[in-house]
């Protein structure tokens, strides 16, 4: 038996575990989805019994034989579920949020209302991440401004975040993810986000920009997923099946037991796909348990366990005339070698929230992680293996100024990765001679602050900084290019970054933020340790500063709301992508960049309340404009200064229409526009503009015990021409990996509760 089927039999062996029901009073805690309690909620019941939750959201119902009791808040969705005599139940509730400017966001350590927050920050929940086809997390994140989410093939992902994409050939960089708590990019820089399945991922909050203050390195911004959503599953079980064009097949199953005192939840997803084009295969197996115990009123321990298993082809990119031949073949060569990637990753993760005092709380999160990595390419082979340990310590300590609450975040975050990576000549798809082997140890650690200070009702200032530590120690084992093994340490310069921001509430529905934060991006791992054998010890890190207004509010009665950035980021030492003779990328310091932009998110509620015919009926639009250029930069005597930034698009718009009926028959509408983009740094090439439309149309209804959804979708309705994940800078003019066209998907969702 090998690690990976281990691993899966623990998993789905705690997956299936079924706490026992502890007896106790006839009460309910209401809780919101902080786990903070809800006061003055409503619960009735079947036989006319009432009552009102307190300050610690308990509230007594004195019912003698189970009935369903319905919760209500004026700021929560409302929630039914089967009270049981005798029983202590918690329950969680959703917030009830109507327009932008409404969202919780946590951002920079705040876990406040978007309205009171500077910087560009943006949130997705289940709502949001289940619009499109359960396959990927690719169309939901690209309804928002300003960001880019590309799948250059199956399971193949990229993600641009106001242009952060031009160092990533393939993969994530430049941006830091963090998955429950814990940082998810490892500390060499690279991040594996294909590994999650949507099931994975109950909702997503982005920071756009640099938030180095808080989060450490990454000048793209930060990403921060929260796996389960416990006020849509807490003591439920849901089963969804999903299949679609090129035979994709989706299954999951998510359960959840929530106790007075702990809650269980496990969580299993297969996916499988032949994909659009030839050699574009997929197949991914994930299980994860989650649990969370509450101790005391103060006290709470978390834990989680996570295991992946991913294979995906590699098809590769085309050249114009291989495109117009036939934009479904893969590369040449491509199939020959079995260009495929072959990973598996376990992570365990633990953590402890606790409440010293009604001025002071810890939280504190460590995790281990394995990975083993197998990657044939047209060009090598590589085989890697890494372990890495980690920890994020973050304090929280309330104070009183100037007669108003503020307070002071502080902690550190340390990450330490031990990584053994080879790379072999590939004969036929098989590892042939070896041809260089490196061990790594990648150490990243930074120490952070964050200051708020109510300086008024309506004036919040907020001081941040961090002092960042990054040092790579690389010792060349074996060396068959060159010869000549040996060790070299790249120790960066400890970085200070620092963050102020001002936010001004000037009426209840309008507020201006300005903020100014200090960016900073080491190279990663990869772009130091380069796939033809050389180690680039030249390379620098980006620096940059971005200044930012935020506009935020609500109109029109509060039918309309929105959010609009405007900001301006100087970035210095940027990082770019060139290939050699062979096609392998290399990686340089290209100078400056200066990267402005306007983001704008607008939303029209055609409802204030529920009508005769619809419970919900609204239109969001979103759209971003981009001016990033080369402002000094020379590449083998050419003077590219002035050029458009390579990978991004002027112009991208986003138009989305969702609407449910009372009946139960819903729709989900998106229109998506983008501007071409230039695909190498001398601007002569560029991807043609475009325009896909998706839908989705179902039915969905709600019962006592099961809840059930029917529903079917097309995904480039008007069968789009287009490439979604260019690759930049490409030898031999392979920069095109063509999107799918028009396909088609039906879903079933079924939610047992207990």
């Amino acid at each position: 038996m090998n690690l990976r089927s281990s691993y899966l039999i623990v998993l789905v062996c705690l997956c299936a575990f079924t706490p026992l029901a502890i007896n106790g009073q006839t009460s309910l805690i209401i809780l919101d989805e902080q786990l903070k309690p809800i006061e003055a909620a409503t619960v009735l019941s079947e036989s006319g019994l009432s009552g009102v939750s307190d300050s610690q959201g308990k509230v007594d119902i004195a019912i003698e034989t189970a009935e369903q009791l319905t919760i209500q808040h004026v700021n929560f969705q409302t929630k039914q579920l089967l009270g049981k005599p005798n029983k202590t139940q918690k329950v969680i509730l959703e917030a009830n949020v109507k327009n932008l400017d409404e969202v919780v966001v946590e951002g920079f350590t705040d876990n406040e209302k978007l309205s009171k927050m500077a910087g560009g920050i943006a949130r997705l929940d289940a709502k949001d991440l289940n619009r499109f086809d359960n396959f990927s997390l690719v169309s939901a994140v690209n309804t928002l401004p300003g960001v880019r989410f590309e799948e250059r093939a199956g399971a193949s992902y990229r993600i641009s975040i106001r242009g952060s994409s031009i160092r990533s050939p393939f993969g994530v960089r430049n941006v830091k993810v963090y998955w429950n708590g814990i940082p998810f990019t490892e500390p060499g820089g690279n991040t594996f986000l294909n590994l999650l399945d949507l099931a994975n991922v109950g909702n997503m909050e982005i920071i756009k920009g640099p938030a180095a203050s808080a989060y450490g390195a990454g000048n793209g911004g930060v990403i921060k997923l929260q796996s389960t959503n416990l006020a849509q599953l807490s003591n439920a079980t849901e089963v969804g099946l999903t299949a679609g064009s090129f035979g994709s097949f989706r299954s999951s199953v998510q359960s959840n037991w929530l106790g007075e005192k702990t809650s269980i939840t496990g969580k299993y997803a297969f996916q499988t796909s032949d994909g659009y084009r030839d050699h574009n295969a997929m197949q991914r197996h994930v299980a994860e348990v989650d649990l969370l115990h509450f101790a005391n009123e103060r006290k709470a321990y978390l834990a989680s366990i996570l295991y992946s298993d991913l294979f995906y082809e590699i098809p590769g990119g085309l050249n114009p005339t291989q495109l117009a031949e036939n934009r479904r073949q893969a590369r040449p060569g491509s199939e020959a070698f079995n260009a495929s990637i072959d990973h598996q990753y376990f992570i365990i993760r633990g953590g402890q929230e606790y409440e010293f005092s009604e001025n002071f709380r810890s939280d504190v999160n460590a995790y281990f992680y394995n990975r083993n990595f197998e990657n044939p390419f047209n060009l090598d082979y590589k085989r890697d293996q890494e372990n890495s340990v980690g920890f994020r310590v973050q304090l929280e300590n309330d104070f009183s100024l100037l007669g108003r609450r503020s307070s002071i975040t502080y902690g550190n975050e340390f990450q330490v990765a031990y990584f053994d990576g080879s790379n072999f000549g590939n004969v036929g798809g098989e590892a042939d001679t070896i041809r260089f082997r490196d061990e790594l140890t990648n150490k990243l650690s930074f120490w952070f602050a964050d200051v708020k200070l109510n300086l008024t009702e309506s004036l919040k200032l907020t001081v941040g900084a961090s002092l960042n530590h990054i040092d790579y120690d690389i010792n060349r084992v074996e060396d068959k290019i060159n010869n000549s093994p040996g060790q070299f340490k790249k120790e960066f310069d400890r970085v200070f970054s620092p963050r102020v921001a001002l936010s001004k509430t000037w009426a209840e529905n309008f507020s201006t933020h300005l903020s100014v934060s200090h960016g900073y991006s080491p190279p990663t791992t990869t772009e130091v340790r380069t796939n033809e054998g050389s180690i680039n010890t030249a390379l620098q890190p980006e620096i940059g500063i971005n200044y930012e207004l935020n506009i935020r509010g609500a109109a029109v009665y509060r039918r309309l709301s929105y959010d609009v950035a405007l900001f301006m980021f100087n970035l210095d030492e940027s990082i770019t992508t060139g290939t050699d003779g062979n096609g392998v990328v290399l990686f340089q310091n290209s100078g400056q960049i200066d990267q402005k932009g306007l983001e704008a998110a607008l939303q029209w509620n055609w409802l204030t309340q529920p009508s005769t015919r619809f419970t919900s009926f609204n239109s969001r639009l979103a759209y971003t404009y981009h001016d990033f250029e080369f402002k000094e930069y020379v590449d083998g005597g050419d003077d590219l200064s002035g050029n458009a930034l390579t990978g991004t698009a002027p112009n991208v718009l986003s138009l989305m229409t969702d609407f449910s009926l009372i009946s139960g028959f819903y729709a989900n509408l998106t229109y998506q526009y983008s501007d071409e983009i230039p695909l190498n740094d001398e601007n002569t090439v560029y991807s043609g503009a475009y325009q896909v439309f998706h839908t989705r149309v179902g039915y969905k209804r709600a019962n006592p015990n099961t809840d059930y959804e029917f529903f079917v979708g097309v995904n480039n309705l008007f069968n789009e021409e287009y490439s979604l994940g260019n690759d930049l800078n490409a030898f031999g003019q392979r920069y095109f990996q063509p999107a799918p066209e028009r396909s088609f998907y039906v879903g079933l969702n079924l939610k047992f509760k207990h």
